[in-house]
C-alpha cells in the first residue's frame, strides 16, 4: 500500500491515518498492511499487550468488556473508520476486546513503528490521542443506548449507532441473540421491537440479516415526548 493510496481512501477523513499530511503518511506507508479477519475473529483481546494499531476500512466489529463476574460482555459496535489499539503505544494492556461481526477489512500498522514516528513527529501523536478520544466517545453513546425507557427506543437508538459505525443506511443486522445480550433483554423483546420499528417507517427489511434505516423515524421516536 502506497502513501497515495492512503490518502485516496474512501474513508478518507473518517480514518486516523487519512488524516495525516502527504509527508506523515509517506512515513506510515512502508509499514502499513491490509488485513482481512472474518465473522467470530478476535481483532484485540481485552488484557493482553497489542502489537498493532488497526482501522477498520470494512465492516463491523463488536466490542466486548469482561465484567467483575469474569463473563465478557458487548458493550458497542465499532465500524468504518475507527481505530483500536492505541494503548500499545503506551504500554499498556488492552482494556476491551473486538470481535468481528461481518468480515472486516483493516489497516494496521506496528505499535512499534508508530512510537518511532511520534518521537520524530509530534503532530503524529495528536492524530493518535484524538482518535483515542473518540473511542471514548463512541463508549459513551452505546452507554446511551441503555439509559432510554422501553426496549423499542433502546434498539431504536441501537440502530441509528449501527448506521453511523458503517457509514451506511443499509446495516447488517446483528443476530437477535448479540442484541438481546448487548442490551440485557431476551431475544423475543428484539423481535418484538424490530416489528414495532418496522411498523412506524423507522426500517425497512431487505432480507433476513439486512435492513435499511430510516434515520429521521428513529430519531423522531427518541422524542422527549415519545410514550415508551
Amino acid at each position: 500500500m502506497s502513501a497515495n493510496s492512503c490518502g485516496d481512501c474512501a474513508i478518507g477523513p473518517r480514518c486516523v491515518l487519512g488524516r495525516l499530511e502527504e509527508a506523515e503518511r509517506a512515513l506510515v506507508a512502508p509499514h502499513l498492511r491490509e488485513r482481512i479477519f472474518h465473522r467470530g475473529d478476535a481483532l484485540l483481546e481485552e488484557g493482553k499487550d497489542t502489537a498493532f494499531v488497526r482501522v477498520i476500512k470494512l465492516g463491523t466489529a463488536f466490542v466486548h468488556r469482561r465484567g467483575l463476574d469474569g463473563r465478557s460482555r458487548p458493550i458497542g459496535v465499532m465500524g468504518r473508520g475507527q481505530a483500536f489499539g492505541f494503548l500499545g503505544m503506551f504500554g499498556s494492556p488492552n482494556q476491551v476486546s473486538c470481535f468481528a461481526h461481518t468480515t472486516v477489512r483493516v489497516c494496521e500498522l506496528p505499535v512499534l513503528a508508530m512510537r518511532e514516528m511520534s518521537a520524530s513527529v509530534p503532530q503524529f501523536m495528536v492524530h493518535m490521542t484524538r482518535a483515542v478520544v473518540e473511542n471514548f466517545a463512541s463508549v459513551a453513546a452505546w452507554a446511551e443506548a441503555l439509559r432510554l425507557p422501553g426496549m423499542a427506543n433502546q434498539l431504536a437508538y441501537v440502530l441509528v449507532l449501527l448506521g453511523d459505525a458503517d457509514k451506511s443506511a443499509v446495516v447488517a443486522l446483528p443476530s437477535h441473540a448479540a442484541l438481546a445480550e448487548l442490551l440485557g433483554t431476551r431475544r423475543e423483546s428484539i423481535a418484538r421491537a424490530l416489528r414495532t420499528l418496522e411498523s412506524e417507517g423507522g426500517i425497512k427489511r431487505l432480507d433476513r440479516r439486512r435492513c435499511e434505516l430510516v434515520r429521521s423515524a428513529l430519531l423522531a421516536r427518541l422524542s422527549p415526548h415519545e410514550v415508551p
